[in-house]
């Protein structure tokens, strides 16, 4: 099997709070004109009547939400890591704090709709000085303990949101999720401080909101669905016999580690399995032997290989979710949170947006 290329941390986005709450004066000042607009007087006898927009669906609903908490932690990560004395002396957590601060604009622009992105284009390329200027974020982290409670809140809300909205929005809701539960470990280990609960699993993830019957979300395609529920089969299967291989060649608490691993992707493969039989998707019937990189395993390799599979699995999983029933979401989305907290142990970088580039999302519609 291929090894998952590994993820990169792009370039910090330009700019800092100012250009955040620049861009957010010109959103807030396009409100405030179609509210003048719509405020003019009822329309004459004879004309059109007057629009009145639908209700938010469940996308918007979460949408707005998460947008709120990005732009804390866009604040508060700005904050910490401008004033964190820590961060001159400790490399590690300077680090984690450099990629936290990349990461969420990154996020956040991908949350937007096409017309947000497009007035926030704008506002940069041609500053309107005479633009309201918008509140600036409340209840911003003042410290790493404070930051990281927001990014397990930012995560939990990822993951509920990625349960009940549309298949497009659920895979960078579901990515947003992955990287904050990777991220907020990182910045644990790194700065001895906080403390961060671990994900949800499948069984703890339930609907968490009403969906307004005017708006409700779509899902994918069925052949993306039936294509990544394959791979997904494919690769878990894969996973626990390369576990197992890996238990044979060690002893104590590590064989341990490697045995419950294989007990854990068999698992997750069985039950992909049932739920491709029930949906009419491809089975993938379990191997006795796989192929191994390079035919037989030096110690390097076997060395890299949990991370190695790590990111392979949290790459299907997070497309898995996107594609899925709303219905199956639930094992996809807690396999994805579960893997990227073993990278925690195991990567230094992630993408934004896992399996995403900056450019993949496409506009929200709006």
């Amino acid at each position: 099997m291929p090894a998952s290329p590994r993820p990169s941390v792009p370039a910090p986005a330009p700019g800092r709070r100012g250009v955040l709450r620049g861009t957010l004066a010109v959103l807030a000042a396009g409100t405030l004109g179609a509210g003048a607009l719509g405020g003019c007087g009822r329309v004459a006898l004879g004309g059109p009547e007057e629009y009145t927009p639908p209700p938010p669906g469940i996308d918007d609903l979460y949408r707005r939400d998460l947008l709120v908490l990005l732009e804390r932690a866009i604040a508060g990560a700005e904050d910490v890591a401008d004033a964190s004395p820590a961060a001159e002396e400790d490399q590690a957590l300077a680090s984690d704090l450099a990629v936290l601060v990349a990461a969420l604009p990154v996020q956040r622009r991908a949350l937007l709709t096409g017309a947000e992105q497009e007035r926030e284009s704008e506002a940069l390329e041609d500053p309107d000085p005479a633009a309201s200027t918008a509140p600036a974020p409340t209840d911003v982290p003042e410290d790493l303990a404070e930051l990281l409670a927001l990014l397990v809140e930012l995560r939990d809300l990822a993951a509920d949101s990625s349960l009940q909205v549309s298949g497009s929005l659920a895979r960078v809701t579901s990515a947003l999720a992955a990287h904050s539960a990777w991220i907020a470990l990182r910045l644990r280990s790194s700065s001895g401080t906080g403390e961060v609960p671990a994900a949800p699993s499948a069984e703890e993830l339930e609907p968490r909101r009403e969906v307004p019957e005017t708006d409700p979300p779509s899902i994918g395609a069925e052949e993306d669905y039936r294509t990544t529920i394959e791979r997904a089969q494919q690769e878990e299967w894969y996973a626990g016999y390369v576990h197992e291989v890996l238990a044979a060649r060690t002893e104590g608490r590590e064989r341990e580690r490697h045995l419950a691993q294989t007990e854990l992707h068999r698992a997750r493969a069985e039950q992909l399995a049932a739920a491709a039989e029930e949906d009419g998707a491809p089975v993938v019937v379990r191997q006795a032997v796989y192929a191994l990189p390079g035919g037989q395993l030096d110690e390097a390799t076997a060395a890299s290989l949990p991370a190695t599979l790590a990111q392979g699995l949290l790459l299907d999983h997070l497309a898995l979710t996107g594609a899925a029933p709303f219905e199956r979401r639930p094992l996809s989305i807690a396999a994805a949170l579960a893997e990227a907290e073993l990278l925690a142990g195991h990567a230094d970088s992630m993408d934004p947006l896992p399996g995403l580039v900056a450019e993949d999302p496409p506009p929200l519609d709006g």
